[in-house]
């Protein structure tokens, strides 16, 4: 079906009531079963400390790896009707613009998981804690709260802003390397993904290590400097910050690209 170039949101809306029409089974078993396990992880890891000596720091750590890993994995599901020849013929034959159906996938597969998650696992920490502590008194630290979390950790709770961004770029580019990847590859987008992010490090490492021992760089090191092109850390950071940025709005680029060669 053919439809005008113009971005609208009431079609964006449209998608996104299909895709609840489509998995209203599906997402209720996904929440409960990320509910279900992400309380039998709280209830494993606080008895290997016998319920107690547990503190926001112990729920940030759980956090930060269930965040991370489980981002990245949902990430790869993105465009999902590119798995199969009939299911993509089906999607692009939709009544909707490519804008509207890339933005759809980054709203339902990144910022989605971005803003839910969290509070997700905020709620189930905080009635997984209060359940337990009913049977077990001596877990006294079972509220989590994110920032109480964080200012154990970070120093001073000074949050200065391009090593926070830098970290933020950091995450992100793990979800768009893989959303990337779930757009251009039909047939295991982890996979292979994971394993052409491995050619191109162990690539990268390999000319910079050929590079060093060629042209002997470290006679090219200022007397009394650590940084050959910096001047305080803060200038690594925010090079660094901007550096992930540029390469995490590439990849989006790239997804962009590939929608409209299918498209093609």
């Amino acid at each position: 079906m053919q439809t005008n170039n113009t971005f609208s949101f009431q079609r964006l809306l449209m998608l996104f009531k299909q895709k609840l029409i489509i998995n209203k089974r599906r997402y209720p078993l996904g929440l409960s079963a990320f509910s279900g396990g992400l309380f039998i992880l709280f209830v494993i890891s606080q008895s290997t400390k016998d319920f107690s000596n547990w503190s926001n720091t112990d729920y940030l750590s759980s956090f930060i790896s269930v965040f991370i890993s489980l981002g990245i994995a949902y990430s790869t599901t993105s465009f999902p009707a590119f798995r199969s020849k009939e299911k993509s013929l089906f999607y692009l034959m939709l009544p909707a613009t490519n804008g509207e159906k890339f933005v759809f996938e980054i709203l339902s597969r990144i910022v989605a998981f971005i803003v839910l998650m969290p509070l997700l696992f905020w709620i189930i920490a905080n009635l997984e804690g209060a359940l337990v502590h009913s049977f077990y008194p001596k877990l006294t630290n079972y509220q989590f709260s994110y920032r109480e979390g964080l200012l154990a950790i970070v120093k001073d709770g000074n949050f200065e802003f391009w090593p926070t961004n830098l970290t933020i770029q950091g995450i992100l580019f793990g979800f768009i390397a893989l959303f990337t990847g779930a757009s251009y590859f039909s047939k295991a987008p982890l996979l292979k993904t994971l394993l052409t992010f491995t050619i191109v490090i162990m690539g990268y490492l390999l000319f910079v290590y050929l590079l060093t021992k060629g042209i002997n760089l470290d006679g090219l090191r200022p007397v009394g400097k650590d940084q050959i092109f910096f001047s305080d850390v803060q200038s690594v950071y925010r090079t660094l910050s901007i550096g992930m940025l540029i390469i995490n709005m590439a990849f989006l680029a790239i997804a962009w690209f590939s929608l409209k060669e299918k498209e093609a």
